[in-house]
């Protein structure tokens, strides 16, 4: 029954593919107030404030101050922290994008005929604080190395059950390379560390994919994070093998 159900997850990943909020303790970056500026040669100069917000695995924006009334209808933040929002003005579709680093937002915006760039600065105070793990469980200087070895893996579907497997972790060169043995149709086939903290898999079901998990330490024998695609929702979690 769970090998059926994540067959059907996978079929609506590869459709309607969404990253759930990286890490189970931890609040995700892009969240918080941002001071915007938006520049265009039809508009001139306009400035407002951005709100975003993940709640329950689903993103969710408001716009404050802006010269006219917008309606964030969409919300979304891929793995590698691009921000699309998408709102409405009086029935014309306004679509702001842009890329997330230290802070601060930068992009392209579209309505209608009419473009222009932006930037949004993260305003005071409303940066998200991370949850502090105990000294004990602080991972090794080295995510690569520290996640040789044996793992044990959980993929929870809520409301549907849970799918355990073993996996192997070896290097290859500057590499991760995984391994899952006996794990019939799931199949692992990479994995990334862009740091210490940040543990990036990405996982097949009966050769359909790539389906990225994507999550952060929980201590230095463990990572998981939340997913959410198709309507389904869950979480991911390996726990190195005693």
């Amino acid at each position: 029954m769970v090998k059926r159900f994540l067959l059907s997850v996978v079929s609506a990943l590869v459709v309607t593919m969404a990253v759930g909020q990286a890490g189970m303790a931890q609040t995700h970056p892009v969240e918080g107030s941002y001071d915007v500026t938006a520049s265009s040669s039809d508009l001139g100069e306009l400035k407002f404030k951005v709100i975003l917000k993940l709640d329950s695995g689903k993103w969710k924006g408001e716009i404050k101050d802006a010269a006219m009334p917008l309606t964030v209808t969409a919300v979304t933040v891929d793995e590698s922290n691009k921000v699309t929002i998408t709102s409405d003005a009086g029935g014309t579709s306004v679509v702001i994008a842009g890329n997330y680093a230290d802070g601060k937002i930068t992009g392209q915006w579209s309505a209608g005929d009419m473009k222009g760039n932006w930037s949004g600065t993260r305003a005071a105070g409303s940066a998200p604080a991370a949850a502090t793990a105990p000294a004990a469980a602080a991972p090794a200087a080295s995510g690569a190395v520290s996640l040789e070895g044996a793992w044990e893996a959980t993929i929870t579907a809520d409301g549907q059950g849970e799918f355990k497997f073993g996996m192997n972790i070896k290097k290859s060169g500057d590499k991760l390379v995984p391994e899952v043995p006996g794990g019939g149709d799931l199949n692992i086939v990479e994995i990334e560390t862009k740091d210490p903290d940040v543990v990036n898999m990405t996982a097949t079901y009966q050769g359909q994919g790539p389906i990225p998990l994507v999550g952060k330490r929980i201590s230095a024998d463990e990572a998981g994070g939340k997913w959410e695609a198709g309507g389904f929702s869950g979480t991911w979690k390996v726990s190195r093998k005693k």
